[in-house]
């Protein structure tokens, strides 16, 4: 495959290993990032790194939005220089409002720039490793197979749900999910702590039954180590759970269990863990007290 010339804006956690891996298969980079210090190691004769997007962009054949916030979103691209783009796609691998997404495709769509939706799910391992699952929202599967090796390098699989929004819908139901098991695993501790039952003796049970999950398995070692470590900061899985509990608003979808989760989370927020990951909740739900 020949190079092709990308741009990523936003080189956070997620950003950096898919940076890596699309620079590891001769792919040329120009990289963003609001703090370009922090991405300085990145550097080589294959990326470049800039603290301008316009900047970041130019020339560039293919951009891919690498950020969080709906705010982030539309400053980055609507009030940077982003849209003086030649680019001929542009991706965005964050999880957005279906809204703004739809807003995105509308206005790429006027310049002649094909937009797609592919929010990712995955930890900052995942994203190291090239074992991403991207779920796409486009048109058709057709009209992203020029741009499929951006997935085929960063990703294990890829699942395309449907129009543009699909993937951010999908998306935003699955973080509601996740965040959802996670409380379930807290409060099944917080239970059997307060009927003298040790944390560590559920954990065992949990791991040798059919409520073991994939979020158990990698959570747990971080809540019982009282390592909050950020693979997913709490602040964006509180944002996530945002855009679900208003797109069940919008629909009418009666949601009682996950609706309880926004002052949990909140809470979270308030007592400053929002950078750290959200399995850090513990500290304001079980508080399972690390191994001693």
């Amino acid at each position: 495959m020949s190079s092709r010339k990308i741009a990523i804006i936003g080189t956070g956690i997620m950003g950096r290993g898919i940076a890596n891996n699309l620079s590891s298969q001769g792919h040329s980079l120009q990289l963003y990032a609001r703090h370009p210090e922090k991405i300085q190691d990145l550097k080589s004769d294959r990326i470049s790194t800039y603290g301008n997007i316009k900047e970041a962009v130019k020339d560039s054949e293919i951009i891919i939005l690498c950020l969080t916030e709906d705010h982030v979103v539309e400053e980055s691209v609507f009030s940077s220089g982003l849209l003086e783009t030649n680019a001929k796609y542009v991706i965005d691998v964050g999880t957005t409002s279906p809204s703004l997404t739809l807003k995105l495709n509308n206005t790429f769509q006027k310049q002649n720039i094909q937009f797609l939706d592919a929010p990712m799910t995955g930890s900052k391992n995942a994203a190291r490793d090239g074992q991403i699952l991207f779920m796409v929202g486009a048109k058709s599967k057709e009209e992203i197979q020029d741009i499929s090796f951006v997935f085929e390098i960063c990703g294990k699989n890829t699942v395309y749900c449907g129009d543009i929004g699909d993937g951010q819908k999908a998306k935003i139901a699955l973080n509601m999910v996740q965040a959802g098991i996670f409380q379930v695993y807290m409060e099944g501790f917080s239970l059997a702590k307060n009927q003298g039952i040790d944390p560590s003796i559920l954990k065992s049970i949990l791991e040798q039954s059919a409520a073991k999950s994939g979020i158990s398995e990698f959570k747990f070692p971080f809540v019982f180590s009282g390592n909050y470590e950020t693979h997913f900061a709490l602040k964006n899985m509180y944002k996530d759970l945002k855009h679900a509990l208003s797109l069940g608003k919008e629909s009418g979808t009666k949601l009682p269990l996950c609706s309880g989760l926004d002052e949990i989370y909140r809470s979270g927020m308030e007592a400053g863990l929002g950078e750290k990951d959200y399995c850090s909740l513990n500290e304001v739900t079980a508080m399972i007290p690390p191994a001693k």
